[in-house]
């Protein structure tokens, strides 16, 4: 190991919550938190939060501090600066109420909402700003803007059912939008300004799911945009289409992308570039800038999952129903670290230092083999433990601020030379391409006007193949036929 570093482990299963350190090795040297393995949990640095329907409780890791009970609990949200807490309670059959409480007291702020039903995938459906000072929901097709409780402003936005607040501003914008579904047969995107006004507004085609994309520091934005159907009939996953705001212009502009289906789209802690994952399988992983000019691809392989750590170390993982293999790269110096293979993982951890993660299978993806996993960045297996029922295992948060380092060469062990074999079609055009995506080939620095493989036309924006020329059909004279 590379540093002694006394990182902990939250780790729920069906005997209850525990809070661990990551080089412990039994049940024995595990603290036993909460018995109610149900609970759901969100990990602070010195708090944690376990809740069910029933009722919330708050642990400082040493023992209980407070508990609160409720009717039928359905959710709860802390804000990004752990000053509120959000929650929907179930009253009857018929209604709803949202409360906003104070953190870490859990007293009421005397703000409730009653409704009669609410959508768990618009969750929450309240928002704060930067610091808490203004929140928002929708009511009535109307966007509404509080702060503390009385009204800023209300702005008809149509039948927007979700909204995403600009991070880390303190006014700021409110992206505004609809998906199509049964009742809702065309998808509006609406970004309002603090003076109640919509900056922007756009008629989105075919667009049953999207996902808005801030970064970190909230000056840039990304419109994931996706329909179920292939009017092509290229893709089984449908259609997608990745969009950058232009602030100054106000307008929207799509990314060149690979042709096919978009993975995973993540910042980087900086805001200076995010990865996207985009193409059929196997994918290309393309770093861009923060004004959307493609700089670097990792090459292409069977992957689906981007997981950044402090800033420095970046995780390009195949999850799911792909081979479970784990490329770490610096994103420093564009260099490749190392490579690692967990297969059927459920989830996946940097540490607070970025210099370990912690790969998991747990239940109910993986009723079987429950067991998590602790790796160096190098790709080094730490411990592993094994569990009957494990449900989620995280990092306990640190407020220790570490240095970004650079790697740290691995130590060389002498290796005998490998014994002569025999391979056969060893110069096949397809085995070579194995070999070079298993070396990590592949990676190379992109020019600003790059294609990703698409014809390339000013008359057409990127990303869109131009429409292919008809030859025109020139008809003979009637000498020239008479002739023949």
């Amino acid at each position: 190991m590379e540093q002694n570093i006394p990182h902990q482990l939250v780790i729920r299963n069906k005997n209850g919550v525990y809070l661990s350190n990551m080089l412990a090795k039994s049940d024995e040297e595990m603290q036993l938190i909460n018995q109610d393995g149900n609970a759901q949990l969100i990990v602070l640095e010195n708090q944690i939060v376990m809740f069910n329907k029933q009722s919330i409780k708050l642990h400082d890791y040493k023992q209980q501090i407070k508990e609160q009970e409720f009717t039928n609990l359905q959710n709860i949200h802390l804000t990004e600066s752990k000053q509120n807490l959000i929650i929907m309670d179930k009253l009857d059959q018929q209604q709803y109420q949202l409360q906003i409480l104070k953190f870490p007291s859990l007293e009421s702020k005397g703000i409730n909402f009653n409704l009669k039903n609410f959508k768990r995938e618009a969750w929450p459906i309240l928002k704060f700003s930067f610091e808490d000072q203004y929140f928002f929901i929708i009511q009535n097709q109307k966007l509404h803007c509080y702060a503390d409780n009385q009204c800023v402003y209300q702005t008809d936005v149509g039948n927007c059912e979700y909204f995403s607040v600009q991070p880390n501003t303190q006014k700021p914008l409110v992206v505004c939008y609809s998906l199509m579904d049964f009742n809702i047969k065309e998808s509006f995107l609406k970004i309002v300004d603090m003076n109640g006004k919509i900056k922007y507004e756009k008629k989105l085609h075919q667009t049953s799911d999207l996902e808005v994309i801030w970064s970190p520091n909230g000056q840039s934005l990304l419109i994931n945009k996706g329909f179920h159907e292939d009017n092509t009939n290229k893709s089984y996953f449908g259609q997608n289409q990745v969009l950058f705001y232009d602030f100054p212009k106000n307008a929207l502009r799509e990314l060149p992308t690979y042709e096919g289906p978009i993975h995973h789209v993540q910042w980087s802690p900086s805001s200076k570039e995010f990865i996207l994952l985009s193409g059929f399988m196997p994918s290309g992983a393309v770093m861009y800038d923060n004004t959307c000019k493609p700089l670097f691809e990792f090459g292409k392989d069977h992957k689906n999952k981007i997981i950044w750590g402090n800033g420095r170390f970046v995780m390009i993982c195949g999850f799911g129903n792909l081979d479970g293999s784990i490329h770490i790269w610096d994103a420093k110096t564009l260099k490749q670290v190392s490579t690692n293979k967990y297969k059927s993982a459920s989830l996946c951890h940097w540490s607070p230092c970025s210099r370990y993660y912690v790969c998991a299978k747990v239940t109910p993806r993986m009723n079987v083999d429950n067991q998590y996993s602790l790796f160096d960045y190098h790709g080094k297996e730490i411990i592993n433990r094994k569990f009957l029922e494990l449900y989620d295992v995280q990092f306990r948060p640190s407020n220790i601020k570490f240095e970004e380092r650079p790697p740290t060469p691995p130590k060389q062990i002498q290796q005998e030379p490998p014994k002569k074999q025999f391979i056969a079609f060893a110069d096949n055009p397809l085995a070579q391409q194995m070999r070079a995506m298993k070396a990590g080939e592949g990676a190379r620095v992109l020019q600003v006007d790059e294609t990703f493989g698409k014809q390339s036309n000013n008359n057409f924006p990127p990303g869109y193949e131009p429409p292919k020329e008809k030859k025109k059909r020139v008809r003979k004279p009637k000498q020239q036929q008479q002739q023949q």
